[in-house]
C-alpha cells in the first residue's frame, strides 16, 4: 500500500497510521509519503502523544515513512528536524514505489 499524506490534521495522519497497519497485519508492504503540510507531522518536537504512538508502532513494524524532499525545502526544514527513520525522497521515487503495489491512497 502506498498512501499519499498531504495534511498534517491529526485525523488524516490517524487514518493513514491506521490503514498502513492494516495494511501491514495483511502481510503487505506499506509506505506512506507525507508531502505539502503533512511533513510538519514528522518534525521532533511536534508530536501529539497518541499520535506519536501509533507512528512508532507503525515503524516497528515496518511502515516505511518518506518526506517529500521538495516539501522538507519549501517548509523550511532540515533532514536532522525530522524523527528517526523517516526518509528523504521527491516525488519521482514515490511515483516509481506507487506503480509497483496494489493499492494506492491520497489523504
Amino acid at each position: 500500500m502506498a498512501l499519499i499524506l498531504s495534511r498534517d490534521d491529526p485525523g488524516s495522519v490517524r487514518a493513514a497510521l491506521s490503514l498502513s497497519l492494516a495494511a501491514i497485519a495483511a502481510e503487505d508492504a506499506a509506505v506512506i509519503f507525507f508531502t505539502q503540510t503533512g511533513v510538519r507531522f514528522l518534525q521532533q518536537e511536534v508530536q501529539d502523544a497518541t499520535l506519536a504512538e501509533m507512528r512508532l508502532m507503525a515503524q516497528e513494524e515496518g511502515v516505511r515513512l518518506v518526506a517529500c524532499s521538495d516539501s522538507v525545502l519549501e517548509l523550511g526544514l532540515r533532514p536532522d528536524m525530522l524523527i528517526p527513520g523517516v526518509e528523504l525522497a521527491g516525488a519521482l521515487s514515490f511515483y516509481q514505489l506507487a506503480r509497483q503495489v496494489a493499492v494506492s491512497l491520497y489523504i
